[in-house]
């Protein structure tokens, strides 16, 4: 797990240790005003013991919160859908990694 930095451009909030694949998940974090946005910005939700960007297990695009202001700190989330799939590994999964 990535610890929050106090000089993070990235704050995440209220962050699981594990989550399973059956369920719903809610990353909430906060983006200081040392962020800058890309259009390429992403929230991933990592399979436990991964070393890879690309060993992600899903991601979900972050958006520019509507009314956003460039350089101020805004409160963001981004949801993942539970995957009712019967082939989903049942391992554990972590979420953290914009």
């Amino acid at each position: 797990m990535e610890k929050n930095n106090p000089e993070s451009a990235v704050v995440f909030r209220n962050v699981g240790q594990r989550y399973f694949p059956q369920t719903r998940v809610e990353c909430h974090y906060s983006l200081t005003s040392a962020h800058q946005w890309s259009s390429r910005d992403w929230i991933g939700i990592f399979k436990v013991g991964w070393s890879s960007l690309r060993e992600y297990h899903t991601y979900s695009w972050s958006l520019v919160p509507e009314g956003y202001t460039e350089r101020s700190a805004v409160d963001c989330c981004s949801l993942f859908q539970a995957n009712p799939s019967p082939s989903a590994p049942p391992n554990l999964w972590m979420s953290w990694r914009p």
